[in-house]
């Protein structure tokens, strides 16, 4: 399916996004900007799960205190070893993303519950949200880019 592969680059991008942000620079909040670079990852992380599990009525496959963390209205928390967060958030992110594939190959996705999102855009169901959270994500990365940018990277 393009849309997974979409997101796969996507992910992957993340990842490289990072790659030589100093660790301290992880959770630095710019002037204008209410969240930091980890946030920010952390919350595409968590929206896709809220997006395609908990709107589709099934359990979720992330921790509920992650979700709680980084889900949509929350805000940047104390961390205290950006480097172990960030790894832990791309390691959650992976495992979501297997335990997706074999969701969707086993068809567990039925009834989905119509969501209006932020963007104006009205899910109706498990298709849509699949494709509007690479939406999603990409915003995220456009803003982990212009933290960095922000930053001096």
């Amino acid at each position: 399916m393009q849309v997974i592969t979409n997101h796969k680059v996507i992910r992957n991008n993340f990842e490289k996004a990072v790659e030589k942000v100093k660790e301290a620079d992880l959770v630095m909040i710019p002037a204008g900007f209410n969240n930091h670079i980890i946030w920010n990852i952390g919350h595409a992380v968590v929206t896709q799960n809220v997006l395609l599990y908990g709107m589709s009525g099934l359990d979720f496959t992330l921790p509920t205190d992650f979700i709680k963390r980084y889900k949509k209205g929350s805000f940047p928390s104390e961390i205290e070893n950006p480097k172990t967060e960030l790894d832990n958030i791309f390691e959650l992110g992976k495992i979501a993303n297997e335990q997706l594939g074999y969701d969707i190959r086993e068809m567990r996705f039925g009834d989905y519950q119509k969501y209006e999102t932020s963007f104006g855009i009205t899910l109706n169901s498990f298709n849509d949200a699949l494709q509007f959270n690479n939406i999603h994500e990409a915003v995220h990365l456009g803003y982990v880019m212009a933290i960095k940018r922000a930053l001096g990277y």
